[in-house]
């Protein structure tokens, strides 16, 4: 399957005449659930307008767009992922690299000298990767398609930092918030690791149960 990315800043978006269909393709997106782990609504609603995700990014986001189309038939919107400024809450509970708790292995090691224990931190980054979304239809996944857009939001990000003249001598930290039953396995295969999880009640965005929340990070490098 052909196609191309194409990045808009976040102020661009309303101007596209698919704007409407990124929207419909990111609902339908979310409502599908990856595993039978994790049960989601079959009405979940992650953009309620089109203005959504221009508003969500911010002035600073921006949006990579996978197209289908050379201009004479309709272009169809089959994937998209964002970027914006990673802001965290400081609510997570520290873990290992591949998403155990890290407080356990703490009691384990104070349990018996009375030593402190951990307790909610904050997970330090610099941008988070945001509404990651393909089409439903599984003719779609399996293809890369993900990670083009991915890899179009992070040249995006490195591009910027060097027209600006910014340092890049050190790694900028790419975050991801993701449910770890639904697609925690997936981002780390991707290279991402565990920073932190916080534990979500039934509803919380359109869950049917209870689940974990994984802070997820992969360092960016201009080198």
């Amino acid at each position: 399957m052909a196609f191309h990315i194409k990045v808009y800043a976040s102020s661009d978006l309303l101007n596209q005449p698919w704007i409407s269909d990124l929207t419909h393709m990111v609902n339908a997106s979310y409502r599908v659930s990856h595993t039978v782990k994790i049960k989601f609504t079959t009405t979940k609603t992650r953009l309620h307008a089109d203005s959504d995700l221009s508003e969500e990014l911010g002035a600073d986001g921006f949006t990579a767009v996978a197209l289908v189309g050379d201009g004479k038939q309709k272009t169809e919107v089959i994937g998209t992922a964002s970027m914006k400024k990673w802001k965290d809450d400081g609510l997570w509970m520290p873990t290992t690299k591949d998403g155990h708790d890290a407080n356990s292995v703490e009691n384990e090691d104070t349990a018996n000298n009375g030593d402190h224990m951990l307790g909610r931190h904050a997970c330090s980054g610099d941008y988070e990767l945001a509404v990651v979304a393909l089409p439903p239809d599984p003719k779609y996944r399996g293809r890369g398609i993900a990670g083009h857009l991915v890899k179009a939001c992070e040249e995006e990000i490195l591009r910027r930092h060097q027209i600006n003249g910014k340092d890049l001598s050190s790694p900028l930290r790419i975050m991801i918030r993701v449910a770890k039953e639904d697609t925690g396995a997936y981002w780390l295969k991707q290279g991402f690791t565990v920073v932190g999880s916080q534990k979500c009640p039934a509803g919380f965005w359109g869950s049917l149960e209870e689940f974990t929340m994984w802070a997820m990070m992969r360092e960016l490098s201009a080198v």
